[in-house]
């Protein structure tokens, strides 16, 4: 039982330092520190142009929203708005040169903890693995009734 209750525990540990990280900004090797939004609005854009309506569905919030994340954004010199000649109503997004640098850098924040993670994962048997997944299974299942 004890056991049990220690993963429960060290559960909520990692959940709560996911939280707490997320509300402080982080830099990402730029001179402009960005909150968990603003960098995941970045990845959205990712190295290509998107149009407006696109972040909006990808990033599931309001075309109101995505139009004050980009205007921080664009104020911080992380991205840039415009329009193309051939359709001057379509608004596209596309990062600068320092938005590449924070969008390369969060890319490899999750690289090095997604291979440390895939690493271990490894080594389990397909047993291990299939009772990991059950587990996350039941906090995806019960999650939403908490919140």
């Amino acid at each position: 039982m004890h056991d049990y209750i220690e993963i429960l525990e060290r559960m909520s540990a990692v959940q709560y330092r996911i939280n707490y990280n997320d509300r402080k900004p982080k830099s990402f090797g730029t001179d402009q520190m960005l909150y968990h939004s603003e960098i995941h609005f970045i990845e959205a854009i990712g190295v290509g142009d998107i149009n407006a309506s696109t972040l909006s569905k990808k990033l599931d919030i309001t075309n109101g929203a995505v139009t004050q994340v980009a205007e921080k954004l664009i104020k911080k010199g992380l991205i840039l708005k415009y329009k193309r000649d051939s359709n001057k109503k379509e608004v596209l997004f596309k990062l600068t040169e320092k938005g590449k640098i924070a969008y390369e850098n969060h890319e490899l924040f999750h690289k090095e903890l997604n291979d440390k993670v895939i690493e271990y994962l490894k080594g389990l048997s397909k047993e291990q693995v299939e009772g990991i997944l059950g587990l996350i299974g039941i906090c995806e299942e019960h999650l939403p009734r908490i919140l």
